[in-house]
């Protein structure tokens, strides 16, 4: 069997041994799934018949909003954490002692997020399809589809980055929580009628976080704008940051 067909089916295994293992693991099924889905239908709920300037209905902008918060869980804050607690634990470096090649096992693992993520996505759209009668437009499914492309690749690239900062396995679930939870607050996502301080708006429109949100509620919302160039560049760069600081600090700190 050739190389590269080896190195592929061993991908595809430890792929399936990584969801098998995401979904017996309590914790990280509900934090990761369950909680995005519920914060859905309960904001949806409450704000569902609320409008936003331009009579746009606020639900329009919340599915988006929560559609962006799993994929971040799922991408940076899952990943990041479990990197973490994996090279604590010396599981990377005893995976290199194994016939598994090391390359095949990352690849399976950041795979089974790619996959998480957008079963994530999916049922957040479904949700807001049935529950509040939400759906992206026709013609913003394009633009749907590129906002989570990019936003998986951004934020799982982040996670692997912050993931080999992380000291301890103690402190990766709240390092990386504590890291995105307070963006996400002034980013708007849970409330898109939040006022801030122009500073730490234009402050949150460079961090990546409200840009996926804008791509994916542009998606939704009726086409006012242009294609959202900018937020999509936001993405792209941190996407860059990430994975460069995340190949600098793996190849001086070796697993």
């Amino acid at each position: 069997m050739s190389s590269p067909v080896r190195a592929a089916r061993l991908t595809v295994r430890q792929t399936l041994m990584e969801q098998r293992n995401f979904w017996r693991s309590p914790e990280y099924a509900l934090f990761t799934f369950a909680l995005p889905l519920f914060l859905l239908l309960l904001l949806g709920a409450a704000n569902g018949g609320s409008y936003l300037p331009g009579h746009i209905r606020q639900i329009k902008v919340l599915v988006p909003s929560i559609l962006a918060f799993g994929v971040i869980a799922a991408a940076y804050a899952n990943l990041g954490a479990k990197m973490a607690v994996l090279r604590h634990d010396g599981v990377l470096k005893r995976i290199r002692t194994t016939p598994l090649p090391s390359g095949a096992y990352l690849t399976g693992l950041v795979v089974s997020t790619v996959v998480t993520s957008l079963a994530i996505a999916g049922c957040t759209a479904l949700a807001g399809w049935l529950a509040f009668g939400t759906a992206p437009r026709l013609d913003g499914v394009f633009l749907l589809g590129c906002g989570l492309a990019l936003g998986i690749i951004c934020f799982a690239a982040l996670g692997l980055a912050v993931s080999s900062v992380i000291k301890s396995a103690e402190s990766a679930s709240p390092i990386t929580n504590a890291i995105y939870l307070p963006i996400v607050m002034i980013s708007g996502i849970f409330d898109p009628t939040i006022g801030l301080p122009h500073w730490m708006s234009a402050a949150a429109g460079a961090l990546p976080i409200k840009p996926l949100a804008g791509v994916l509620e542009d998606a939704y919302t009726p086409a006012r704008y242009a294609f959202p160039v900018a937020d999509l560049g936001v993405l792209l760069a941190w996407a860059v940051v990430g994975g460069t600081l995340a190949v600098w600090r793996f190849r001086r700190q070796p697993a």
